[in-house]
Formats: structure tokens, sequence, C-alpha cells
């Protein structure tokens, strides 16, 4: 059997966890420099105005306060240590975990026989979330992937845990829309809806698998495989990027190239370490930087990348590279909205091929080995290039409603006042 695990409007939920006085309120997160809405939590969808999960919040805004609901910015350094929590209890429970977003997770039960009754496991994994991770959950156990998909849909409404077996299949399968399942898709489900196919359970019990092919190719005959309780989406490993990326759109318009410089640097910086993690190497790194799209102004997208000789992970090789790169692509008289980078060709270090020429063969591993390690222990860019900057940075993400760093920065740390 397998268990898909996914928690509750994770956003949303995240930034519940310190504020307890909001838990009962509308609690809405919102994208990049505060546009649109990206998350919401049960109450926020039950208020009716937001017609999809990206309404701009200007839309809204006067709404959302009327009804006294928490608007929040994107946290990622808070999600990302949540997502961590999260994954690391459902590692320590399960033989095979497969990592399958920040808030969803696949948990191969194989082997774990001192399993006798798979709705008290259900529960025990969904307890665990909350007690080590202080996250919402629901969880749906099956014999396979889109089942157990199936599964957790239905316990999100119902008591958080839902097991398929043989025995309730057809209860669990004849009601649920087609155009729901896992990897259908709505123009799938319009081919199938053409062959009277309109529910899950018809689905599993259509017999012509050619005419399945034909309409939805291999990947439509996995996903009836599955539905029939044959596993054909195997348990996958975490892999290593083979491409690692970074950018941002800006606050605001930039119109310097020192600014545009120092964004790319603090990019680098990011996928450098990154990058470093996986014990990995890139042979390229590509830039990019373009106007705002929405603006009727004159427009601009620069990119260009540069090749290395010999594999690697050095954030100052990587950050002088990138800013050569500039160098080529920058056109003065713009305003620049985004910018980014991507370290592509990435390789495993110790299959690198190293220049014979080069000068300089440890490429800084030391220097690195010892700027990451303080970040681990004193918090992220703790130490850094100069080339990102130090002062100001007219640059950076606008996050009017950014919210503390509450795991992760020794300065935000929750605050406990007894009276």
């Amino acid at each position: 059997m397998i268990a898909l695990v996914d928690v509750n409007s994770c956003y949303a939920s995240v930034e519940s966890v310190f504020r307890p006085e909001i838990v009962k309120r509308p609690i809405v997160v919102l994208s990049n420099n505060d546009g649109a809405i990206i998350a919401a939590n049960r109450l926020a969808k039950s208020l009716g105005f937001m017609s999809t999960m990206c309404e701009p919040y200007f839309k809204v805004a006067k709404q959302l306060e009327q009804a006294n609901a928490a608007v929040f910015s994107s946290n990622y350094v808070l999600i990302h240590d949540f997502s961590r929590r999260f994954h690391h209890t459902l590692f320590n429970i399960t033989p095979k975990l497969e990592t399958y977003s920040v808030d969803e997770a696949f948990c191969d039960l194989t082997g774990l026989d001192h399993i006798h009754n798979l709705w008290d496991f259900g529960k025990f994994l969904k307890d665990e979330v909350w007690t080590n991770a202080c996250l919402p959950c629901g969880v749906g156990i099956a014999p396979t992937k889109v089942l157990a998909k199936i599964a957790n849909r239905i316990a999100k409404k119902r008591d958080g845990v839902f097991v398929i077996t043989e025995d309730n299949m057809k209860e669990a399968l004849e009601n649920f829309p087609v155009r729901d399942i896992w990897g259908v898709g709505s123009a799938s489900a319009q081919k199938l809806n053409l062959l009277g196919i309109k529910t899950a359970w018809q689905f599993r019990n259509y017999e012509n698998k050619d005419k399945i092919q034909k309409m939805l190719t291999k990947v439509g005959v996995q996903i009836w495989q599955e539905l029939r309780g044959n596993r054909c989406l195997e348990m996958r490993d975490v892999e290593e990027k083979d491409m690692i990326g970074n950018s941002r759109s800006y606050g605001s318009d930039i119109y310097t190239k020192l600014e545009i410089a120092e964004s790319l640097a603090e990019f680098v910086t990011n996928a450098s370490m990154t990058l470093r993690k996986q014990d990995s190497v890139c042979f390229n790194i590509n830039v990019f930087i373009h106007t705002n799209a929405f603006k009727d102004v004159p427009q601009y997208y620069g990119s260009g990348h540069r090749t290395f000789l010999s594999g690697t992970s050095d954030q100052i090789s990587l950050i002088r590279a990138a800013h050569r790169v500039l160098d080529d692509i920058y056109r003065p008289g713009f305003g620049y909205k985004k910018g980014g980078i991507l370290l592509s060709d990435v390789r495993p270090k110790n299959e690198s091929q190293v220049d014979l020429f080069s000068q300089r063969q440890d490429d800084n591993e030391k220097l690195n080995e010892v700027v990451d390690l303080i970040n681990r222990r004193w918090g992220k860019h703790t130490v850094r290039s100069a080339a990102c900057g130090t002062g100001t940075k007219e640059w950076t993400r606008r996050a009017d409603f950014y919210s503390r760093n509450y795991t992760t920065d020794w300065n935000e740390l929750p605050e406990l006042k007894i009276s």
C-alpha cells in the first residue's frame, strides 16, 4: 500500500502556527511583490469573492479587510523549514519516501509488517505530523499512487484519513469525477466524456485498452491500470537537480547596472549553495534581464551565457561570470523588472573533468566550505560576497506583509510573555 500525506492549505497553515489568534480567521498568502493570492485557508476560500486562486490582491484588498482576513507575503524561508520538518517526520516513520512537493509526500508502506489497521496507521501519520510540525494534513492510503491521490481527496472531506481497498473501491470511485483524477486534466477528461466515461469508476471498468492508448497515450494507460490496482508509477528517489535557477521580479523597476549586478550576485550565491549542497558542479551559467511587459513603454529582453572549461561551484567564479554576461547584455535607459540566472550542465563533482591549464585547481573549496558552515550555523547570508551589496537594496521584492522567520533567525524567535 501507498500513503499520500498532504498538508491542508500549507502556506496559510504555516503562518498560523505562531499566531494562534488568527486560526479562526480567513488567511491568504500573496505571491512575489504581493501581486496575487496564491494560497488561502478554507475560511478565505468560502468568502466567495475570489474567483481564482491567482486573484490580484488589489482587487479584493478592501473585501479582505472587511472580512478581517490575515494577509501575508510569501515567506519562503519559513515555508522551507516547515516543509523540512514535515518530510523528516514521515521519513522517520516509513521505509521509503518520495517528496512530491513542498507539502506532499508518497510513503511506501511495503515492509511495515507491524501495521494491522491501515486506518489507525493513517491517523498515526496525521497525528505525528501535527505533533512534530504543527501542520494539519490529510492521509490517503491505497494500493497505487493514483488511488492514493483519490483517497487523499476523499480524506480531506471526512475526518482526515481514508483507505481504499477492494472492499470499498466502488464506493470511493463511483462519484469521483474523471477530471479530478491525478494526471488526467480537463482536455483528457473531455475525450473520456465522449466515450461516456465521467467518473473514476467508469474509467476503471472501461475494457478497451487500445482506445485509451490512442486517446491518452501511454500515460493514460498507466492511470487506467493504477485505477485497477496495478502499480505502474513506481516510487522515485529524490533526484539531484540537473539545472539550478534563481530569479526574482524586482519590487520596482531598476535603472542602474550596479543594482542589477548586485541582484545577480545574490541569485548566484543562492544557486551555488544548492550546487555545493548536492556536491555538484556546473559547466554553464545563463543570465537574463528584462523590462516590465505590462507597462506601455519600450521593451527589452537580454540574455547570454558563459561556459566553463572545468566544472565549478565557487560562488566567486560564478559571480564574475554572471557580471561578464551582464556587461554584454545590459542596455541603459530601460527600467528592468526582472533578472535571473540558471546554472546548467550540472554534473557530480567527482565526475568533473579538470582544466589542465587552470592556475587555481582548488576552486576556493576551503573558503566556500567555511562560508557555508557559518551560514548554516548563524543564518543565510551571514557571510557573503560584497558583490551582493552592503546598503539598502531597492531591487528587493515588495513584501509589506512579511512574517517573522520564527524558526531560522535568532533575532526573530517567538516571544513568550508571562504576566
